[in-house]
């Protein structure tokens, strides 16, 4: 808390100069060097001297008074005044800074007056902007957390999640997914709220912000803060409020950053090697009993037009000593050469490299009497590991508060943000889309080429007249297939407050948001995308004359969405203080809002990007009979790609809030919001149901009996209990039905999506919160929450007549789910001096999940297994991983399981839900940050540890290959040199690519219990260095301030499980493995002028 002073006091010292300043008509302005403004009251004798903090630091802005005389003087920049006096000899004087503890002192007019201030604990600079209103964290009642512009622009990042990792305990960012106090809901997400500058911002994300424009982050946590947004708040609020001029003087800050992040690590994959990936491919291809008996036939079958395979190059030179065209020798000499290779590093050097960010920034302010002007634009090359993608965004910002008159005050803004990104989409991309022993370049720096299709088929059609070749190299086709979106966002605000009376105001909000986002993908007709489906759908008559019923040329794809959002709140605000102990805030307000979405999305056939000319489909013909082509003896069959959809919903709301505190001691507080929307039911018991919350707190150290305890600076209890909600806006209580164009009679159909729903409402959840707040010897500071959140009419899967259609299902608010979570928050001054400081802190959060109530049973263990967010049972955490109880190998290999009666299966299919067992959660229960902060003078430097722990993941277990397509691509695990044998019965890993029935092996041996770890992880996720250039060297160059920074992310870590799994470069669900998560470094510079 003491931090939130230091790291605004800037914003303090502007503010005390300008209320200062304005004190009196007749009091001259403030001098920019060392003049003092004219007293009110003329002496003989003067008083001179300086104030500073207690680390020794100039306060600017002091108002200096003579106790019992009119005489006032205010600090200039270097801390200094100067201020006359009637009498010679010790005279009494007084200071005060907003933010600073009142001081006051006796002094002599001899000597310099030294006069030093310490933080107002009282204030602690700490006001909690509610998007409603503003209230100091002395009168809230509240439980959230206050990230201020210092803390965020410590940590250098591209993206504000990342920023705010850690940094407000309760709100998790794990895998960089966003939420406060764990999930509420089956149907909707936990994303919280976003509100800027007071109205939510229904059209953006976290990631759309540029953080150079936010000067705070409010984190909304329970009922008391956040009922007041009612339908939408479930899941928290957070609100940023935007920067402004600090001062009237323009104000200009370049802030540039580059970040490099090498390319993924290979060895973190465990990826076999090429030649035990052949071993292995040798062995299933001449253990098939159909190859052994007859290896024409075998690849007869396989060369068919009727079922085509893929072939590699391994079987392709096992097809040629079929065919009599190797030798036994030819045969092995072609495999042994094949070892050598390794796609999987070849397609990361030629087509991957480090992903280089540009992050450039400028801002600029000026503030004054009649206007305050904060305009900022970014550029953002943000770089990419694939050498053929790229993606840049730019954004502007613009706001202006303009004080019309004394009564009224009149805020116009806007925000633009474009992003624009170039995507390949072609088929076969990726350094594990083919084999590893597969080549992008001959020796002789041609080209390499595989067949995805069959290269048997595939040369034996290329030599036809008509027909498109089929080979295929990724750098070939790296550039084509490109998929272009432009993403345009733009907000329009403009606030209005009137001031009717003292005390009493009047504002106005509105917001519009737009959002525009288009995509265009070409596919070339010389791409493979292309080559392929014309091939596909190209018809041959009796003569040879080729048809092509997909017109010769390109595809030109498109997809546009449009977002439009209105939103208007009128709200009265009164504010009143009685007989000085009694002071009441009271606020009414209404609000409206509409969001409209639709979106349309086509495609054109023999498409030519020169002269945009596309030819006809003939899609009945495609779609209804099919067509027999070059690739297969069987009918293909396509749709046309055409849809349009929209969808507008409206909400209207009425909200009122009031708060009272006696004495500074006491507070009350409650809030109550009535919400109508075409979302809910249109049965009226439902409809009206009002969202509130009530709360309390107490000021302890205000108290007259704690005015002993001098080492305790603060000490504050609070309690809020309320209710909010939360709506799904992809359900409704109407029947829904789209319209489509039958396939079979090409006429207009209606499909049934939704069954009616009068008793449709929104669901709510209720929260208890107890907090306790403090500071002890104004070092020792923190925070403890406790709470409950009880969410109830949850929407989930109710079963339903089968008669009735609907799969026997439909959505009910029926549901209920139970969060209890513990929040703690310290945070420690070790050392405080003018030239050294060093300080620690620590978050910790624990939320522990279950569901409580569902009209629902799951009837498939292996769906509980892999889609555990639509499988759950009371009792359990939702999000939970379920598992098989792994029995061992059998005597000739195969995984076996217990099924729901407690036999061994092996291989027959274990869907009873009565067979698996609750192995863990995927979501972690604990998660915080350890942060270390350090300075001497100029230099500074930061390190932050996160954890999340108390979840778990599946283990990266082979694919057991029982088809010789799980074979394709280079993402076999290394586990295969281990695997099962007649020969090598001392492992643990299953026998592979059996060609007798293998049933549900795979599934039974991936879901085994025996391959759960703990998902627990320990991270260095940033470290950091910055040093500011002393001023008298910037003085010369006219610049106010020069830092440069170097960071270091993620730089290494500690996890549980003991297979070196990254838990954040890893589904933990399916157990694969992604891309490493490598270190980033970072440069930057921020230069004021």
């Amino acid at each position: 808390m003491y931090n939130n002073i230091l790291n605004n006091k800037k914003w303090l010292m502007s503010y005390a100069l300008m209320t200062t300043l304005s004190l009196s008509a007749a009091q001259p302005t403030f001098a920019a060097e060392t003049e003092v403004p004219a007293t009110q009251q003329q002496g003989t004798h003067t008083v001179k001297g300086k104030v500073v903090d207690d680390m020794g630091e100039v306060l600017p802005g002091v108002v200096i008074r003579v106790k019992g005389s009119k005489a006032t003087a205010v600090t200039d920049m270097d801390g200094n005044f100067e201020i006359p006096v009637q009498k010679d000899g010790k005279v009494t004087l007084t200071a005060t800074l907003v933010g600073m503890e009142d001081v006051e002192t006796t002094v002599s007019t001899s000597k310099p007056a030294n006069i030093q201030m310490a933080p107002s604990v009282k204030m602690m600079n700490e006001v909690i902007v509610t998007g409603f209103q503003s209230i100091s964290r002395e009168r809230s009642t509240g439980s959230a957390t206050i990230v201020n512009s210092e803390k965020l622009n410590k940590i250098q990042s591209s993206n504000l999640i990342s920023k705010i990792e850690g940094l407000a305990p309760g709100m998790s960012t794990y895998n960089n997914q966003i939420s406060i106090r764990g999930v509420s809901s089956f149907a909707v997400d936990a994303t919280p709220l976003l509100v800027i500058d007071g109205q939510p911002a229904t059209g953006m994300s976290l990631d759309d912000i540029n953080p150079e424009n936010i000067e705070n982050i409010t984190v909304l946590k329970d009922a008391a803060a956040t009922s007041l947004y009612g339908v939408r708040a479930s899941n928290g609020v957070i609100v940023i409020t935007t920067k402004q001029a600090k001062s009237e003087r323009v104000n200009v800050n370049v802030n540039v950053n580059y970040y490099i992040n090498p390319v993924s690590s290979l060895s973190y994959q465990h990826y076999a090697s090429t030649s035990d990936i052949i071993d292995f491919e040798q062995d299933y291809l001449t253990s098939d009993p159909d190859y052994i008996k007859s290896p024409s036939n075998y690849f007869a079958n396989v060369t068919s037009k009727q079922n085509p395979a893929y072939m590699s190059q391994v079987s392709m030179l096992y097809y040629q000593h079929a065919q009599g065209t190797l030798t036994d020798d030819q045969l092995q000499a072609g495999i042994d050469a094949l070892r050598n290779n390794d796609y999987r590093k070849e397609y990361r050097k030629k087509l991957q490299h480090a992903k280089f960010t540009q992050d450039y920034n400028l801002s600029i302010s000026k503030g004054g009497n009649k206007n305050n002007m904060f305009f900022s634009a970014r550029y953002l090359e943000d770089g990419q590991y694939e050498k053929y993608n790229s993606s840049r965004r730019m954004s502007f910002y613009l706001k202006n508060d303009l004080n019309l008159t004394s009564w009224m005050k009149l805020t116009l803004g806007v925000d633009a943000n474009y992003r624009h990104s170039s995507n390949s989409q072609s088929d076969n991309l990726g350094m594990t889309a083919a084999m590893p022993y597969d080549r992008l370049y001959n020796d002789d720096g041609s080209y390499a080429y595989i067949y995805p299709y069959n290269q048997v088929l595939s040369e034996q059609l290329e030599g036809q007249k008509g027909i498109y070749s089929l080979k295929y190299n990724a750098i070939e086709e790296s550039g084509k297939n490109i998929a272009k979106t432009n993403d345009l966002y733009m907000k329009f605000f403009a606030h209005a407050n009137f001031n009717i009376m003292k005390g009493l105001d009047f504002e106005a909000k509105f917001q519009y948001e737009k959002r525009d986002l288009k995509t265009k993908q070409y596919d070339e007709e010389d791409s493979y995308n292309m080559r392929y489906q014309l091939d596909r759908f190209a018809s041959k008559d009796n003569k040879g004359n080729i048809t092509y019923n997909l017109p010769k040329g390109g595809r030109l794809g498109s997809m546009v969405t449009d977002y439009d959002y209105y939103n208007l709140r009128l709200q009265l605000n009164y504010q009143k203080t009685f007989a000085e102990r009694h002071d009441l805030t009271a606020l009414l307000g209404g609000e409206i809002r509409q969001d409209k979405y639709n979106s349309q999305s086509s495609e054109r056939f023999g498409y030519d990007d020169q002269k945009l000319t596309y030819s006809q489909v003939d899609w009945i013909k495609m779609s209804q009979d099919g067509i027999i082509g070059q690739l297969s003896s069987n009918p293909q069959r396509r749709s046309e790609n055409l849809n349009n959809a929209e969808t507008t919903h409206r909400y209207v709301s009425a909200y009122m809030n009031v708060g009272y505190t006696y004495d500074r001691k006491y507070t009350a507080n409650a809030s109550v919001r009535v919400e109508q929307a075409d979302l809910f039911g249109t049965d009226p018991k439902y409809r009206y149901r009002p969202l509130w919350s009530l709360g309390g707190s107490w000021n302890v150290t205000n108290e007259d009996f704690m005015k002993s305890y001098k080492w305790l600076n603060m000490l504050k209890v609070r309690a809020t209990y309320g209710i909010t909600g939360n709506v799904d806006q992809s359900s409704s209580p109407y029947l829904l039905a789209s319209y489509v164009t039958s396939l079979y009679s090409n006429s207009p159909i209606t499909v049934i999506q939704n069954p009616p729903n009068s008793s449709l409402r929104w669901e709510k959840t209720s929260t208890f919160n107890f907090g306790i707040d403090f500071m002890a010897i104004n070092r020792f500071s923190g925070n403890f929450d406790i709470y409950r959140r009880y969410s109830s009419d949850l929407l989930v899967n109710k079963s339903i007549d089968p008669s009735l259609g609907f799969n026997g299902q439909a959505r009910a608010n029926n549901g209920e789910m139970e969060n209890f979570g513990l929040e703690l928050s310290l945070q420690y001054d070790w050392i405080k001096t003018r030239d050294l400081s060093l300080s620690t802190g620590f978050s910790a959060a624990y939320n522990s999940n279950k569901i409580k109530k569902v009209d629902y049973e799951p009837t498939d263990a292996l769906d509980m297994m892999r889609e555990p967010t639509s499988n759950y049972h009371v009792g359990d955490a939702y999000n939970s991983l379920y598992a098989y109880r792994y029995a061992g190998l059998t005597d000739t290999g195969n995984p076996s399981v217990y099924n729901e009666n407690g036999e061994v299966i092996s291989i027959d299919k274990v869907r009873n839900v009565g067979a698996v067992v609750l192995a863990g959660q995927l979501t972690p229960k604990w998660n915080g940050a350890f942060n270390i902060d350090f300075r001497w003078k100029q230099l500074s430097a930061f390190a932050k540890i996160v954890y999340y722990a108390g979840h778990s993941l599946r283990d990266d277990v082979v694919n057991l290959c029982d088809s010789y397509s799980d074979i394709y691509g280079g993402a076999i695990n290394e586990d295969l040199a281990n695997r099962w044998t007649p020969e090598h019965t001392n492992t643990n890993i299953p026998a592979m690519g059996l060609h007798t029935n293998a049933g549900e092996r795979n599934y039974h041996w991936r879901y085994a219990d025996v391959n759960v770890s703990s998902a627990s992880f320990i991270k260095m996720r940033n470290i950091g260095v910055a040093y500011s250039l002393p001023s008298h060297i910037l003085s010369s160059l006219h610049i106010n301030a020069l830092t440069v920074k170097a960071q270091i992310d993620n730089l290494f870590y500690w996890a549980a499980n003991h297979r070196g799994i990254d838990p954040e470069a890893y589904n933990a669900n399916t157990g694969l493995r992604t891309n490493a998560q490598m270190p980033t470094y970072t440069i930057g510079v921020n230069i004021n002028l």
